[in-house]
């Protein structure tokens, strides 16, 4: 990362940072998870690919004018007692039915899916935009914030490949980064509410405090400064 005046907060793609007296950049978060990231120095896990779904079974982005994703869509399984690759083996065997592109946890990133053809995980017109992943439950407060930080980094690494910058999803249909929630609320199609209250359970179980769509993104934007 790039040094700055020292002994100064600056802001950079949204989110603070101070700049010590070596000018080197820390975020200064807002919520309570964030900062626990960035105190304890959690780092992500490496993009790992099984290729699970057959490639021939959607094409480029349908609803896109050069038919490659425009959006990031951030989903939650809502199955409390499933791993990773339950999950995953799951779609494997029902991808006629609903897919993603990948699936994160506290020690994974597992793309199954080409990004570079549609998923059908939120529906149409939803699915003709997006890049879309699921977060599996995971349980103790390392745990949820290491997912977090696999999440954000998977998000800002697509984000970059395609061209996007991180903007949340608030009524405008050119931003990038949707929850299902906001997919229901702005584009319809479906009518999930992931991944709020996964988020907002494990963010006060463990820290006492809540976590949204805008302490993501301001995740995200960290993630993304870190790839350029």
């Amino acid at each position: 990362m790039a040094h700055y005046k020292k002994n100064r907060q600056i802001s950079v793609n949204l989110t603070n940072y101070w700049a010590n007296n070596d000018g080197v950049l820390t975020p200064q978060f807002d919520n309570g998870v964030n900062r626990y990231i960035i105190n304890n120095h959690i780092g992500h896990a490496s993009i790992t690919y099984y290729n699970a779904i057959p490639e021939n079974i959607t094409g480029n982005y349908s609803g896109t004018s050069d038919g490659r994703p425009n959006m990031i869509v951030v989903h939650e399984t809502a199955n409390p007692n499933d791993s990773i690759w339950g999950e995953i083996n799951y779609e494997k065997s029902h991808y006629n039915n609903a897919f993603v592109h990948a699936f994160v946890d506290n020690n994974s990133i597992i793309q199954i899916s080409n990004t570079d053809h549609e998923a059908w995980g939120a529906a149409y017109p939803a699915n003709g935009r997006a890049v879309q992943f699921e977060q599996v439950e995971v349980y103790g407060g390392w745990n949820f914030a290491a997912e977090l930080v696999n999440a954000a980094y998977y998000t800002a690494y697509k984000m970059k490949q395609y061209g996007m910058y991180p903007r949340i999803a608030d009524g405008n249909l050119s931003a990038t980064l949707w929850s299902h929630h906001d997919v229901s609320s702005y584009l319809g199609g479906t009518d999930h509410t992931d991944p709020d209250s996964y988020w907002s359970n494990r963010a006060w179980t463990n820290f006492g405090t809540g976590y949204g769509m805008w302490d993501f993104t301001m995740l995200v934007n960290y993630e993304y400064a870190l790839l350029q």
